[in-house]
């Protein structure tokens, strides 16, 4: 594995930045090799080089070969590995700051599938991230040669996926705030400031909301973090206090004692039933 870590700022101030560069980096996996589950604090873009392998978010499994990009946001629980019979290639970039969730969120909004994008040219992105890796002198030298290079590489990206500048924002409040929900479900969200963020009134809003889907938001929203809490449960070995504070608990007990309410077993006993319950891991 080769890889880059841009040291010039600490993650914090990164954080605040309008957008830098975390780290890049290059990896020949071996068969079956696999990271996760992982959250990350980042937002995170590979690009398979050659071979294969799969990708597991948000209860979703996707395969991907050389060509294919996969996009995780941050704050997103993630397992990816490689193909036993012919594992995978990839090159990837990283980075931080205020609008990079907002950036990564249309390059998904894009996408075909949700987090993937297809049959991209991939050797430019190698070059782009290569020379990152290959980046020497003072670090205040190397940080804006990076950012710059970051920049070139999210611009090839933005223009690859075609994104649609006069689209992105004006679909229906309904479907923004689904939108917002889904990415932002892991936050401690209130109707409120979930209106406020949209310019409308709390009333306005759940009613628009409920017309389009038949939920309130706080049902949907409800609704999404147990079927990915029930997902977790069946698929990892991650603990429940985890589980939690991914799914935005304030602590286990608040989630265990809504877990069991909505289906009489708590989460302990249910990771310990042989097969998931349909209703429960149905579609939202």
């Amino acid at each position: 594995m080769i890889e880059y870590k841009e040291t010039k700022h600490t993650l914090q101030r990164k954080a605040v930045s309008d957008l830098s560069l975390y780290s890049a980096g290059y990896e020949q996996c071996a068969p079956g090799h696999h990271y996760g589950p992982i959250c990350r604090s980042y937002q995170l873009i590979h690009f398979v080089l050659s071979g294969k392998g799969e990708l597991e978010i948000d209860g979703h499994t996707f395969q991907l070969g050389a060509g294919d990009a996969f996009i995780i946001p941050s704050d997103k629980i993630t397992r990816y590995a490689a193909s036993v019979t012919d594992p995978w290639c990839y090159t990837w970039i990283s980075f931080l700051g205020i609008n990079a969730q907002m950036y990564t969120y249309q390059l998904i909004a894009s996408a075909p599938d949700h987090y993937i994008l297809h049959g991209l040219d991939v050797d430019k992105y190698r070059a782009l991230i290569a020379r990152i890796l290959e980046l020497e002198g003072a670090a205040t030298t190397r940080y804006f040669k990076a950012n710059s290079l970051l920049l070139e590489v999210l611009a090839e990206l933005f223009d690859d996926a075609q994104f649609d500048e006069r689209s992105w924002g004006k679909n229906s409040i309904a479907d923004e705030v689904k939108f917002y929900l889904d990415v932002n479900y892991s936050e401690k969200l209130r109707l409120q400031d979930v209106a406020r963020t949209f310019g409308v009134h709390p009333n306005y809003l759940a009613r628009v909301f409920h017309e389009k889907y038949h939920v309130t938001p706080k049902q949907y929203l409800q609704g999404m973090k147990l079927k990915k809490a029930c997902y977790l449960l069946r698929t990892t070995d991650l603990p429940i206090s985890v589980i939690a504070r991914s799914m935005g608990f304030e602590d286990q007990l608040a989630f265990s004692k809504l877990f069991k309410k909505c289906f009489a077993v708590s989460p302990t006993d249910y990771r310990q039933e042989k097969e998931p319950r349909s209703s429960d891991l149905g579609g939202q």
